[in-house]
């Protein structure tokens, strides 16, 4: 069965000390550049022509595909033969492939290559080469820092969350796509990515040292609040072993007659899709819809199908980079388990994805539907909105500890008292 994903997912890793330095920072996945071969470009195209003629149907729609695919295969000739310096074959079907999929104008659907599949495999997985940070684009086209895995090369200089990279390894970012700039730091004729910023209108320039990410993606602890024994768990991403890892952790706390629970997503971007489902299913009673998934033609209710269930009181932390998987544990354990929600506005990522495997060991990553909270809210480009608002003070931010995390405390208080 084919595991969708609700976001580019990223892993990582924040032990409980790490919580200690959790503020906007979070987390990562550098994945995506480009590489596809024009033999490949054209079997496929032709497979497509074919499989429509043979099938009946479509014939204009077949006809116009026929005139489209010798119109481009007669601009790559011109290309490739008459313009007036050397030109690089692949680039030129790379430029096409994903000149298909930017038309899209969906900042979720990328193609990936050999090489960028084995990479996002390899993070899906728990582990990758990089510098540990993911990227993303803002609505004018600046390349930002959506999160910062703890212990990483990139927290180790000093990057931070919506720090704005305006030049990689001497080559300025403007008009470039997150691919584009991801292949500059992952470019691997230089020892260390040069990266220059903006932060708060002030340059700033970093050598970031690429090494391998390990990711894990569970950690917990008991904390105690009005002399109740209260489970705090951190969940980084929602990689296929993540659910694993979550029964487990909740498991051991539940060994210790925990009165609740705290999940903490903040910075959390996402993951995939059956991992979150799965770990909804552990608190919901059967029949309690999870989300809701809404295609082209109909809308479709998932809901929870096990008998277990839980029924001490839960809060969800969250902040503006808990996306996709960390808003549908969120919306879902609101509106159908009344938990609370504590912390800032997510993200808000309402779609789902999918991949195709390609013939060349490539993948292409693209948005089919898009989900819908139990009541049928979509959280688009809004975010999941708290039950209870809770900005992270300064205190927090220049002492960082359990005792300084406001958003956990308050997170503590409405456990305990319930």
């Amino acid at each position: 069965m084919k595991k969708n994903k609700v976001n580019e997912s990223s892993c990582k890793k924040t032990s409980i000390n790490d919580v200690l330095n959790k503020k906007s920072d979070f987390k990562i996945y550098e994945l995506i550049l480009f590489g596809f071969s024009i033999m490949i470009v054209s079997s496929f195209l032709t497979f497509f022509i074919v499989n429509e003629v043979n099938s009946g149907k479509n014939s204009n729609k077949t006809m116009v595909n026929n005139d489209a695919l010798t119109e481009f295969k007669e601009v790559y000739n011109l290309i490739n033969n008459s313009y007036y310096k050397e030109v690089d074959k692949n680039e030129l079907i790379n430029g096409a492939i994903n000149g298909m999929l930017s038309s899209l104008n969906d900042p979720h659907t990328s193609y990936f290559n050999e090489s960028e599949t084995e990479n996002f495999n390899e993070l899906m997985n728990g582990s990758y080469l990089g510098i540990g940070a993911e990227i993303s684009v803002d609505k004018e086209g600046n390349i930002f820092i959506l999160s910062v895995f703890k212990n990483s090369p990139a927290s180790e200089v000093g990057l931070r969350f919506n720090d704005i990279i305006t030049e990689v390894n001497g080559k300025s970012t403007n008009g470039l796509t997150t691919t584009d700039v991801v292949a500059l730091i992952k470019d691997q004729t230089v020892s260390k990515a040069h990266i220059k910023i903006q932060r708060d209108g002030q340059p700033l320039e970093f050598d970031v040292e690429r090494k391998n990410v390990v990711i894990s993606s569970v950690e917990s602890q008991v904390l105690s609040k009005n002399d109740k024994k209260i489970g705090y768990v951190i969940v980084n991403t929602f990689a296929n072993n993540t659910y694993e890892q979550f029964r487990k952790n909740i498991e051991e706390l539940e060994e210790e007659n925990i009165k609740g629970l705290i999940i903490d997503v903040r910075g959390n971007s996402g993951g995939y899709l059956h991992s979150v489902t799965n770990m909804i299913n552990m608190f919901l009673p059967k029949g309690k819809i999870i989300y809701q998934i809404a295609d082209k033609n109909t809308v479709h209710k998932y809901t929870a199908t096990t008998d277990e269930s839980r029924n001490y009181p839960i809060a969800v932390l969250v902040n503006k980079s808990s996306a996709s998987a960390s808003e549908i544990l969120a919306i879902s354990l609101k509106e159908s388990y009344d938990a609370y929600v504590v912390g800032t506005s997510t993200y808000g990522k309402g779609t789902v994805q999918t991949t195709k495997d390609l013939p060349s060991g490539g993948m292409i990553k693209y948005t089919i539907q898009k989900w819908l909270s139990p009541k049928g809210n979509w959280i688009n480009d809004r975010g999941v909105e708290p039950t209870h608002e809770v900005e992270l003070s300064k205190d927090y931010e220049s002492n960082p500890s359990l005792e300084n995390d406001n958003q956990l405390q308050k997170a503590l208080e409405l456990v305990s008292n319930k």
